[in-house]
């Protein structure tokens, strides 16, 4: 029987310009244990004791050393089934606005990034749960709702 294990975070980092807004994707380094060459955001483990957003925060640092300018949870859980372990993943998600001139410093996991714009999220992000992320941070963030206001983590964590 499948286990299913909530001890992972999902990290959506945006930049925003001119009225337009991209997302990094990072390049797993052909070293990777899993999806090897893929572009992902930034994933990460939650420590034990640790709380989701302060690993999230943590992540970030870790695997792309940027800074956010401002700091959301998002109102959606990724989820996944990891064949190779038998288990279904469970990732609370969270959005970080960073500098429009930000560029990352990547750990051993990558070796590569790119900003993709909003308009080519549908055809950049492999995953289903990655787009459905992204659409929920267009509607509930990037338009200034009142969740925006919500959803806010005044502070950085970690």
């Amino acid at each position: 029987m499948a286990k299913v294990k909530a001890n992972k975070v999902a990290v959506y980092v945006f930049r925003q310009s001119a009225g337009e807004t991209e997302f990094l994707q990072l390049r797993r380094a052909v070293q990777a244990a899993e999806y090897a060459s893929t572009w992902q955001v930034v994933y990460g483990g939650i420590e034990k004791g640790e709380a989701a957003a302060t690993a999230a925060c943590r992540e970030l640092r870790e695997e792309t050393g940027l800074v956010p300018l401002e700091f959301f949870q998002v109102q959606y859980v990724e989820t996944f089934y990891s064949r190779s372990r038998d288990r279904v993943v469970l990732m609370p998600v969270f959005a970080v606005r960073v500098a429009k001139t930000a560029r990352p410093v990547l750990n051993i996991e990558h070796d590569d990034f790119r900003w993709i714009p909003l308009a080519e999220v549908s055809e950049k992000f492999i995953w289903r749960s990655q787009r459905e992320a992204i659409a929920i941070i267009q509607t509930d963030i990037l338009t200034g709702s009142l969740a925006a206001k919500l959803l806010r983590i005044e502070q950085k964590p970690g």
